[in-house]
């Protein structure tokens, strides 16, 4: 027996009317190097589109998928009545705009945000997470333009912190990282389609992350609330302790290290750091619970963590000078002012400008 299901299209609007996918569609054709968008631009753009089918569900994610609006897993398909208990729990009506998503600058409305929720496999209490990761995209210090454009295998890393992140379910113990838990999952996956479908990230087309990583898929976590030793980045950023909050950084690969601070410290004074060198940018050290506790016992603040991996994570200053980042980057684009004093000194280089960094 054939069903029909109301559905909805996940991608973003441009200001002046036209869709992201229309931008995009001719793209495909000419420079994505393995075919797959095979009906890309193809379809008649519509705000909702009516599939008939005897599997609704199998054929809303066989055409979404070569249609290229999804992440190559199975979706949720974005009923009107998903969506509308989606954007409930929004404080903001479906049709506000958050603001326009690089680098086609689909409009980033709470109604599109919610498809793109649901699709990822979202409870509707995690919406408001997502909708603060999406607005801390579009804080021009984030660069989502460079995120999204970038040849860097570079991803959105989703820190929860304060007590929302424990009545969600947002891991931030043992297997954070994944794989395990809906709410880990979800959220950094409903971030990552948006940015394809609203801001027309589309991997192989406006994207060129070289081989890709499997953060891209998703990469969020929580901040450990009890057992902390120390103040949790909301309360460092001037909020009370009973706040939640979501802090956005630009991540490469997650390295594993086994061993003390120093190992810490020998690793990111390598080759991993070169870009982040260049570029100015910052190191997200995430530290195993027992070990917080250990080091908070002997007296360190979270500073001094900080302090000591600053003072330890340099690099000769002839390493840096061989690495191919310094010679065949580097003449083009310059260095921060603090890579080229140490340079001009002929001193380690400091994997980060500052201790806080």
């Amino acid at each position: 027996m054939q069903g029909a299901q109301w559905i909805h299209n996940p991608v973003g609007r441009q200001n002046g009317g036209g869709w992201v996918d229309d931008a995009l569609g001719d793209r495909p054709r000419e420079i994505d190097p393995v075919g797959k968008r095979l009906v890309s631009g193809s379809s008649t753009p519509q705000r909702v589109e009516m599939i008939r089918s005897a599997d609704v569900d199998a054929t809303v994610n066989e055409l979404f998928y070569r249609r290229g609006w999804t992440d190559g897993v199975p979706i949720v398909p974005p009923t009107p009545a998903r969506v509308r208990e989606m954007v409930r729990f929004s404080p903001s009506s479906a049709a506000t705009v958050l603001g326009e998503l690089d680098p086609m600058h689909g409009e980033a409305s709470v109604e599109i945000l919610a498809v793109n929720a649901v699709m990822a496999g979202c409870r509707p209490e995690y919406f408001p997470v997502v909708l603060a990761a999406v607005r801390g995209m579009l804080d021009p210090k984030f660069n989502l333009r460079g995120v999204q454009t970038t040849d860097e295998n570079v991803t959105p890393l989703v820190i929860v912190s304060g007590p929302l992140a424990e009545e969600l379910g947002i891991n931030a113990d043992i297997g954070a990282l994944g794989p395990g838990w809906r709410a880990n999952a979800t959220i950094g996956r409903a971030l990552r389609l948006i940015m394809n479908n609203v801001g027309g990230g589309w991997p192989g087309v406006m994207s060129l992350a070289g081989i890709g990583q499997p953060a891209r898929y998703t990469l969020c976590l929580a901040e450990r609330t009890h057992g902390n030793p120390w103040a949790p980045l909301h309360v460092e950023a001037g909020l009370p302790a009973e706040a939640s909050a979501v802090t956005l950084l630009r991540a490469e690969c997650s390295v594993n290290v086994t061993g003390d601070l120093d190992d810490v410290a020998n690793v990111m004074a390598s080759a991993a750091s070169a870009f982040g060198i260049l570029h100015g940018g910052c190191v997200a050290v995430l530290i195993a619970p027992a070990t917080a506790t250990r080091l908070a016992g002997m007296g360190w603040r979270k500073l001094d963590v900080s302090r000591y991996l600053f003072e330890r994570a340099r690099m000769p200053v002839e390493q840096w000078k061989r690495l191919w980042v310094r010679t065949k980057i580097a003449p083009t684009y310059g260095l921060p002012p603090w890579v080229s004093a140490a340079e001009a000194a002929g001193a380690p280089i400091p994997v980060v400008e500052r201790a806080e960094d």
